[in-house]
C-alpha cells in the first residue's frame, strides 16, 4: 500500500523526487534527478561534433553509462561575472545548464544535504583549447560561488 501511495505522489527510491527534464539536445543520464544522482556526471561540450565524441566514450564505459547526460552548448557563453541577474535568467544556454543540473537561484549550497537536491552531482567540461575554455571556466566559477 505505502508504494502505491509513493508512486502515486511522484516518489521513488528513498522518497527523492524523479525530474526529468525537456532540453533540446540534451543526452540525460537515467538516474539524473533520482537516489543515484549524486553519481551523475553531466557533460557540457562544445556544439554536437564534441557531444558525439562524448557520447562514444561514454558508451565504452559499461555498467556506468546510466550516470552520465551529456549537453552540447552553442556558441560562446555569457560572462556571468559580468552579468546582471536579468541576464542570467534570460540566457538560454545558461538556463539549460542550470535546469539540466537542477540548480536553484535562490539556494547558496552550502550544506552537503542541498546538493544532494541536484540532479547530477558533477559537472564535467568537455573543451578544446581555444578560448571557450576560459568562459566555461568562468561560468564553473559562478556557478560555485
Amino acid at each position: 500500500m505505502k508504494f502505491k501511495e509513493n508512486q502515486a505522489k511522484g516518489k521513488l527510491g528513498g522518497g527523492k523526487k524523479a525530474r526529468s527534464v525537456k532540453i533540446r539536445k540534451l543526452e540525460d543520464a537515467p538516474e539524473a534527478g533520482k537516489t543515484r544522482s549524486a553519481n551523475c556526471t553531466l557533460i557540457l561540450t562544445e556544439g554536437d561534433s564534441a557531444k558525439t565524441a562524448a557520447m562514444a566514450g561514454v558508451s565504452s564505459m559499461s555498467g556506468q553509462k546510466q550516470y552520465y547526460g551529456i549537453f552540447p552548448l552553442r556558441g560562446k557563453l555569457l560572462n556571468c561575472r559580468e552579468a546582471g541577474h536579468a541576464q542570467l535568467t534570460a540566457n538560454e544556454e545558461i538556463k539549460n545548464i542550470v535546469k539540466a543540473m537542477g540548480f536553484d537561484f535562490k539556494r547558496k549550497y552550502m550544506d552537503p544535504e542541498d546538493l544532494k537536491q541536484l540532479r547530477y552531482g558533477k559537472l564535467m567540461i568537455m573543451t578544446d583549447q581555444v578560448c571557450l575554455m576560459a568562459a566555461l571556466k568562468i561560468v564553473t566559477l559562478s556557478i560555485r560561488t
